[in-house]
């Protein structure tokens, strides 16, 4: 993680959660105790495939969606570029984006976690 652009990532499983964040430089790191088991409604949106995210759809555009937003079936959330090519990444079901969980021009991996709906 430590050589990676992401400074935050939250992974959850059923009851089973994991939360990383990226120290500061020279900042020490306290262990945390797990979060407290908490039933969710939601679903998470993962990366189909290796590559760059994006946003928003050109440069300087308004980003596809914003947290806190209601989403639809089938609305696209993001696009993923590799090798040129742009994936759009869309949005399951209905519901509201609860987090979002990259940075715009972060290269992602196949199965990585790029938001959460509720």
């Amino acid at each position: 993680m430590a050589r990676s652009p992401v400074a935050e990532l939250e992974i959850s499983d059923g009851d089973f959660e994991v939360h990383l964040k990226k120290a500061a430089s020279g900042q020490a790191v306290a262990a945390m105790p797990p979060a407290p088991s908490k039933a969710k409604k939601g679903y998470d949106v993962v990366a189909a495939s290796f590559g760059v995210i994006h946003l928003s759809p050109a440069p300087g555009a308004d980003p596809f969606v914003a947290l806190g937003q209601a989403v639809t079936a089938g609305q696209s959330l993001c696009t993923i570029e590799a090798m040129k090519v742009f994936s759009p990444i869309e949005a399951d079901r209905a519901g509201t984006l609860a987090a979002i969980l990259v940075e715009d021009g972060a290269e992602v991996s196949a199965g990585q976690t790029l938001f959460r709906i509720e």
